[in-house]
């Protein structure tokens, strides 16, 4: 019997090793899993508004809460989502505790609409404490660093000290300690933290050309969590130009604060705005799309953090060649005289005032130069080209119509 017992108990330690063992590996696995997602800062993990991002619970992989997103702290002009705020504790936002996260410590779980943190509860609780009421302390290089060290995520920003007549660039590594390496020149590739403001107080912010015309104001901004990117800002830009509910998208390096970071400033006149992709209120884009974001980032000549994938969107080779040449037009190269941009409002207008075409027909690239009309872009079918070709015919003579636009 007592033979029997030690086996029965030899055997039941072996089944909680394993067991252990298995939920180790599982765990481990669903970590790699995260970080693999985590760090794929050079393409488009998803895209999600903002506003639908705070609110959302936060769990670890064994499914205990942990808090929810109260805000995110973001640097627009660099295109940054630098920390995500969680709130913890309390009831009903009554005596809830603050703590900061790095966005590459979280993983944006859009299909069960949750947010993972590889962490424990003692690990948060032991994390640096935000406070709003200290926004600018908290969110300072050094209170950041501090947040990113305790998770062991390398901040992307880096330290530029002045001294001894050279110029050093200091980045703190996972573990606290910092390197310094004297700058290799012009060529080298760095970033500062810059100003940090709250998403959902840049909601409703104007936004202006150099010209100081109005060109509408931020409607939300399109996150990639996991990256801690912004993708695009969204502009409610349709009343400025004339076209209703219109929203525009826009990169987020295009836009500069003025002096007193009271506004947004894009360079681009109203017309070039129109130029640009643009989509009704009711029918948002997937920005989770590369291509789509891809056409955003190209409309304004700016560089795209993302690659895009490598099955393109109708023979992007082609145009993705022919948009690298400096001599090719892009909508920026509108015609600045005032019947040209009258011209591309009216054949847009047209555009717009058709019902039965897709968002790509939408927002396929009009370019006007004495009186010449050039059309490019994907469109859904045969028949869209067709009738966007039309449109253009009856605002322009036939001859002076060039259609590029391409079938998927």
């Amino acid at each position: 019997m007592k033979r029997i017992l030690q086996l029965l108990s030899l055997a039941s330690a072996a089944s909680l090793l394993a067991s252990t063992a298995a939920a180790q590996d599982t765990t481990t696995t669903r970590k790699m899993d995260r970080m693999d997602n985590a760090r794929r800062w050079d393409r488009i993990n998803a895209a999600a508004k903002a506003g639908d991002l705070i609110g959302l619970e936060v769990k670890n992989y064994q499914g205990v809460k942990l808090g929810k997103i109260e805000d995110l702290a973001v640097d627009v002009e660099s295109g940054r989502i630098v920390n995500v705020i969680l709130s913890t504790g309390g009831f009903a936002g009554v005596g809830d505790t603050l703590h900061a996260v790095p966005p590459g410590a979280l993983h944006h779980d859009v299909a069960n609409k949750v947010v993972h943190l590889d962490a424990d509860k003692a690990k948060l609780t032991a994390s640096p404490k935000f406070e709003m009421s200290k926004w600018d302390m908290c969110c300072d290089s050094n209170h950041v660093s501090e947040v990113y060290t305790h998770y062991g995520e390398q901040p992307y920003f880096v330290f530029l000290h002045k001294g001894d007549n050279q110029n050093t660039v200091a980045t703190r590594n996972a573990d606290g300690t910092w390197n310094k390496d004297r700058m290799a020149g012009e060529n080298m590739s760095w970033s500062r933290l810059g100003y940090v403001q709250r998403a959902s107080k840049l909601d409703g912010t104007w936004v202006r050309n150099l010209q100081d015309e109005k060109l509408g104001k931020v409607e939300s901004l399109m996150c990639d969590l996991s990256a801690g990117r912004i993708v695009a800002v969204v502009i409610s830009s349709g009343g400025f130009l004339g076209m209703g509910d219109e929203l525009s998208a826009v990169p987020p390096t295009a836009l500069h604060y003025n002096a007193d970071r009271s506004i947004l400033q894009l360079d681009a006149s109203k017309d070039m705005l129109a130029s640009a992709p643009h989509f009704k209120s009711s029918e948002w884009p997937d920005f989770g799309q590369p291509m789509y974001a891809h056409g955003v980032y190209r409309a304004y000549k700016v560089e795209p953090y993302f690659t895009t994938n490598a099955v393109a969107e109708a023979d992007n080779t082609r145009r993705n060649v022919r948009d690298r040449n400096n001599n090719t037009l892009t909508p920026l190269d509108q015609g600045s005289s005032k019947s040209d941009t009258e011209m591309t409002a009216q054949i847009r207008k047209g555009i717009m005032a058709r019902d039965n075409v897709s968002v790509n027909a939408k927002n396929v690239k009009i370019m006007t130069i004495d009186g010449r009309v050039t059309l490019r872009g994907p469109v859904d079918s045969a028949e869209e080209k067709r009738v966007i070709g039309e449109i253009a015919n009856s605002v322009a003579r036939t001859e002076n119509v060039n259609n590029q636009l391409e079938v998927k």
